[in-house]
């Protein structure tokens, strides 16, 4: 949770000044439905008065780092949905790519990822989507997210962040806000919108905008190079046999990224996805009890990471003090601000750590 900030300091002169983040394993079938046709589309408060002149921007009491003035939350309005989005050769290009600002991409099992899709956009497009993974609840738990997905709800019922998630499960009560095309066959063909998908929200759940500020990400108004960075335009890695990359634009300030030699494009707007922030977590993985589903081990402090922005790499840290609490990234000691964009985070096990090749 953020902390109430106060900077003190005593400025000489008599005077002093006060100033004041294919089915898987236990997936059940997704009954056959068609749809023909064009588918249409916590606390967090800082006390603030006057700040004195050339300050610095940490406590001298925590030493913890303010936020630049510029920077915003990357979910200010209303609270995210999570999309469990398929993540094979017959589900991409995926729909709703661009609608996201927050992309984790993780194993599910067989060393095949899926995407946890975060967004909080008014319109569009989303699939397909698939079943819960317990790997994956943390994340949708920290960000307080409306959790979309199609079965395994027994996943969910055995977390330790089950009061946690608010669940929008196809196979549980929700069908009806989603569909099937007939471009793909099934299980890779189940779609929404985020207009459904919002309006079911609100209906179960009551609020879909929060009270107060939800903790979590920040992002520059404005793109903003850090400092001390290395140059890399091209990092490709592996968690099978599937080679994949991000390769920097330097025209565009952009990522593009790619699944063997081909380029991801959203599949309604046709158009290459644009990444403009990259995360690389790693994290032990192990194996559920039905020696099944991955599992991964969000919990920690001060561990290393890699981030990459602009063209340029730069060594980060992050912690997560609970299964509920946000991941808060650093760099050079103070909190680390995204730039303005989606986020993909890449969280890799030792295996595939050691694929990974920075240019």
């Amino acid at each position: 949770m953020k902390k109430t900030v106060t900077l003190v300091f005593t400025v000489l002169l008599a005077f002093t000044v006060i100033a004041c983040g294919s089915n898987g394993p236990d997936e059940p079938g997704i009954p056959e439905v068609t749809v023909t046709g064009e588918q249409s589309s916590t606390d967090d408060t800082t006390e603030s008065t006057e700040t004195a002149p050339a300050t610095d921007s940490t406590t001298e009491e925590t030493n913890e780092a303010l936020p630049p003035e510029d920077a915003g939350l990357l979910f200010p309005d209303r609270y995210p949905i999570a999309f469990m989005v398929n993540n094979v050769a017959a589900a991409r290009p995926q729909s709703g790519l661009d609608k996201a600002k927050l992309i984790y991409q993780l194993m599910t099992e067989g060393r095949t990822t899926r995407l946890l899709l975060l967004t909080d956009a008014q319109e569009g497009i989303i699939g397909p989507i698939r079943s819960a993974r317990p790997a994956y609840l943390d994340l949708v738990a920290q960000h307080q997210a409306f959790y979309s997905h199609a079965g395994n709800q027994k996943v969910i019922t055995a977390s330790p962040v089950k009061a946690n998630i608010k669940s929008l499960d196809a196979l549980d009560g929700h069908y009806s806000m989603y569909y099937r095309t007939e471009h793909r066959k099934s299980p890779h063909n189940l779609y929404t919108t985020m207009e459904k998908a919002y309006a079911r929200a609100e209906k179960t759940f009551g609020e879909i905008t929060p009270q107060q500020q939800l903790d979590g990400l920040y992002v520059h108004a404005g793109f903003t190079l850090p400092d001390e960075g290395e140059q890399v335009t091209r990092i490709d890695y592996k968690f099978s046999s599937l080679k994949e990359a991000f390769q920097y634009d330097a025209k565009k300030n952009v990522y593009y990224k790619y699944n063997d030699d081909k380029i991801l494009k959203d599949e309604q707007s046709k158009e290459n996805l644009e990444v403009a922030n990259i995360i690389i977590l790693h994290r032990p993985h192990g194996l559920m009890p039905n020696n099944v589903h991955t599992k991964v081990d969000w919990l920690g402090e001060n561990v290393a990471a890699t981030y990459l922005t602009g063209g340029q790499k730069y060594d980060i840290t992050w912690d997560k003090a609970s299964h509920t609490d946000p991941i808060v990234y650093y760099l050079n000691g103070e909190e680390l601000v995204l730039n303005p964009g989606l986020t993909w985070v890449v969280v890799v096990d030792d295996r595939a750590l050691n694929t990974i090749e920075y240019e």
